[in-house]
This record gives structure tokens, C-alpha cells and sequence, in this order.
């Protein structure tokens, strides 16, 4: 799921020894130094190791071609330092914020619309809608989306093609194939969250998304639609029946790692398994072809979706007094060496893109064009960590597990979740998704 930011560290400082000391640099891009240059504070590129290198290879561009202006490489310690930072005048000119995050900075004025810049640059020319509107408040564009991330069905492509298996596209297809798999003496799906319960969510938002479609997701997640109503309850029913028949790790995953389950499946003890793509770039080399495909839609006959959910975003200070020049440094994040860089770590920027002409491994390559296409037909969704309301989301990630182990109906968790969704709705703390 989405690598936070920041991570809080619970300290309690003044606004001002916050601001000075838990901002910290990390060091310039470049060596030399004059009076008359323009100094731009910006995010530390080894912030996530290689998942953020891309903004190393941003800043050796722009500074390649722009040996007027200085970048400053600074490390916030915590959203409780870039909160004091803000209110001192002292946070970078270019921050990475979640848009959550951006847009409550926003309405106190601490972060930039960009409107006129995405007007300048077209930045949006390619970029997925859903993923620039996730920056979008009250009718300003407020942030430049870093890096989309989504759930796709992995299988052993080898596997399937010496047994003549289809990849299933729906539930009856998925119900045809588990039993065959099953006769190989082969789990059908390899899943562990002993370590990490919220990866359930995976499993919730997939279904949820191929019962409802996009609209219907949308509807779930911040309108009408009920998380008790009949399709719901059905869909997450059966997926209770489906853990229970021992198709997933048999009956085991809960007792299991997410690491575990991806040795089984990588050791060609189980068929199939529900990843997302921050997992595309692993060094993984399994003695068989890995596939990528859309998950299988929870509906008989329905079709296949991939959620997609948005990791993180640039903005610009508000008080940054070289507004115009963070702006062109931020037009550089669309430079092909960048765009090539990110996609590398399977962490592709919002952009519609051919991944094949990339120089990607070829599973990353597979997977990328595989939502690209997705995307194109318009049969993407929405990850629930992201769109769902937080009290919401609290559920997903830490009780699911209570209705396969049967400790609670599903029609009593259901009904749990939606009493916390309208509470969510009524003090406004919801994605308001018919913007995306």
C-alpha cells in the first residue's frame, strides 16, 4: 500500500525547535555554491532508497540545465516537524504530501494551486484524470501526483499453460479452475497476513470493485450505496466460503506472513495470489513465467477491474519565494529518464504510457501496460485505503479476518462498517470520490 511520507515520532518541541531542528538537509545536488544563486529546499531523494530515486535523476536535470538555481536536499523528520515548519515559514519550497494531507494544508494556505503551471507545462496532457482530481480542491489543481499503485491477479503463466487452464476472468470461471487446481495437489491461492492484517483490504476492495463497477465503488465508498446492501453482503459472503473451503492457503493465511505466502507461490506450492504493484520490481526468479491479469470479477459473470489508488504527490509552498522556478523544476518529474526511473521500480507515475519501449524487467513491463490498457477501457477502480473513509478503512485493515474465522456474521460486520462510514460522512471526513 502507500509508503506514508512521513512517519510520526511522537515528539513534543516548540513551533520554532521543531521548524530547525527536525528539518534537517541531506545534502545539495550539486557542489558549487554562488551568492547570486537561487536556493530551492527540496525533498531528500534517498527518503524511500530506491523508490525515490527518481527525484535524484530529476534534480541532476534540472540542475544540468539550470546552473543558476541551487537545490537544497532536506529530510522532515515527521508530519508533526512539516506542520511546525509550515506555521514558521520554514518548510521547503517543494514538499511530497499525500492529498488527504495537501488539501487540509491548502485551506490554511500553505499550499500553492498550481493551475496556472499545469496551464504552462500541460502537465496533465497524459496523465490519468482520477489521479490529477485526487489534488483537486475546491475547483484548484493543488499537487502533481507521484506514482499510481493497484491490485492485479499474479499466476504461474507456466503452470497454466502446460495444463491448458484459462486465466479466470470472473467468479464461474474462477470456480471452474479451483478444483482442477486443487487436483494437482496445488493451493489455488497463496495468501499470509499474520504479519500485517490490513492486507486483507486487498481482498475487500477487489471484490467490492467487481461487484459495483466504478460508479458503484464510488457510490460505496462516499455516497448511496450501502455496505449492507444485498450484492455486498453476497460478495463478501461468498468470499468467507470461498477461505472456508481452503482455496486460500488452506485455511491458513491468517497464521502465515505475506512473505510466506510468496515463497509458497514462488515455489510453485499455489497457482495464483492477489499482489499490487509496489511488489512489480522484487527480484524475484522463480524457475516458471510469471502473469499478470486483472483480478477475477466476484460477479458470475462479470468483468475483471484493477483498483488504482494514487501514492503520494509534489506541492509547492505557498510562501516559497521562487514559486516560478519550483514549478520548472517540477516540469522535469515529466521528463522520460524520470518517467523511466520510477516505472523501473514499479511505481509508475499517473501517466498513459507504452512500457514496452522501456528498458523495465519484464515483469514490471507486463504489469504496467496490463493497467495502461485497463485504464484505456476505462476498467479501473478504487482502493479502499485510499477513497474509503478512515473509520472505514480501520475495519478493512484489522478485522476481516473476523468473518472467515466466523467470530462474527457478515451481515453484523457489514452493518458495523456502514453505521462507521455514515459517521465518517456526517463529520466529513470522506473522499468526496464524484470529483474523481
Amino acid at each position: 500500500m502507500f509508503k506514508s511520507v512521513l512517519h510520526p515520532v511522537g515528539k513534543t518541541l516548540s513551533v520554532f525547535a521543531l521548524a530547525t531542528v527536525l528539518i534537517l538537509p541531506a545534502c545539495s545536488s550539486g557542489d558549487k555554491e554562488s551568492a547570486d544563486q537561487i536556493k530551492l529546499k527540496v525533498p531528500d531523494a534517498a527518503i524511500w532508497g530506491e523508490e525515490s530515486s527518481a527525484l535524484q535523476v530529476m534534480y541532476d536535470l534540472f540542475e544540468k540545465d539550470h546552473p543558476e538555481v541551487k537545490l537544497e536536499q532536506v529530510t522532515i523528520a515527521d508530519a508533526q516537524a512539516e506542520s511546525a515548519a509550515l506555521a514558521a515559514g520554514q518548510a521547503p519550497d517543494l514538499m511530497l504530501m499525500d492529498p488527504s494531507v495537501a488539501k487540509e494544508r491548502y485551506k490554511s494556505n500553505y499550499i500553492e494551486p498550481l493551475d496556472p503551471y499545469y496551464e504552462k507545462y500541460g502537465w496533465d496532457k497524459d496523465m490519468f484524470k482520477w489521479a490529477k482530481n485526487a489534488y483537486v480542491e475546491n475547483g484548484k489543481i493543488i499537487g502533481v501526483p507521484w506514482n499510481y499503485e493497484g491490485l492485479v491477479l499474479v499466476y504461474n503463466d507456466t503452470l497454466f499453460k502446460e495444463k491448458g487452464w484459462k486465466v479466470p476472468a470472473n467468479y464461474n470461471d474462477l470456480m471452474a479452475l479451483v478444483p482442477k487446481i486443487m487436483d494437482e495437489d496445488i493451493m489455488p491461492f497463496a495468501w499470509g497476513s499474520s504479519d500485517n492484517p490490513g492486507v486483507d483490504d486487498w481482498w475487500v476492495t477487489s471484490i467490492v470493485n467487481s461487484i459495483l463497477g466504478k460508479e458503484g465503488t464510488k457510490q460505496l465508498f462516499s455516497g448511496d450505496k450501502k455496505w449492507t446492501d444485498p450484492e455486498v453482503v453476497d460478495g463478501i459472503q461468498r468470499y468467507s466460503d470461498f477461505w472456508n473451503a481452503g482455496y486460500v492457503t488452506d485455511k491458513k493465511s491468517h497464521a502465515i506472513s505475506q512473505e510466506d505466502s510468496n515463497q509458497l507461490f514462488l515455489n510453485g506450492k499455489a497457482a495464483m495470489r492477489l499482489d499490487g504493484t509496489w511488489s512489480l520490481a522484487a527480484d524475484n526468479e522463480p524457475d516458471f513465467d510469471i502473469g499478470f491479469a486483472p483480478f477475477p470479477s466476484w460477479k458470475a459473470d462479470g468483468v475483471p477491474v484493477i483498483p488504482l489508488g494514487v501514492g503520494g504527490g509534489l506541492v509547492i509552498n505557498a510562501k516559497s519565494a521562487h514559486k516560478d522556478e519550483v514549478a520548472e523544476l517540477l516540469s522535469y518529474f515529466f521528463k522520460d529518464e524520470v518517467v523511466q526511473e520510477m516505472a523501473m521500480h514499479g511505481i509508475p507515475e499517473p501517466l498513459q504510457k507504452d512500457y514496452s519501449s522501456m528498458d523495465l524487467k519484464p515483469n514490471v513491463a507486463k504489469a504496467l501496460n496490463l493497467i495502461s490498457e485497463s485504464e484505456k477501457a476505462g476498467l479501473t477502480g478504487y482502493v479502499a485505503w485510499s477513497y474509503a473513509p478512515p473509520s472505514v478503512v480501520n475495519i478493512l485493515e484489522n478485522d476481516f479476518a473476523s468473518v472467515y474465522l466466523k467470530k462474527t456474521s457478515v451481515e453484523d460486520w457489514l452493518a458495523d462498517i456502514q453505521a462507521k462510514k455514515e459517521r465518517d460522512i456526517a463529520d466529513k471526513r470522506f473522499f468526496e470520490l464524484d470529483k474523481y
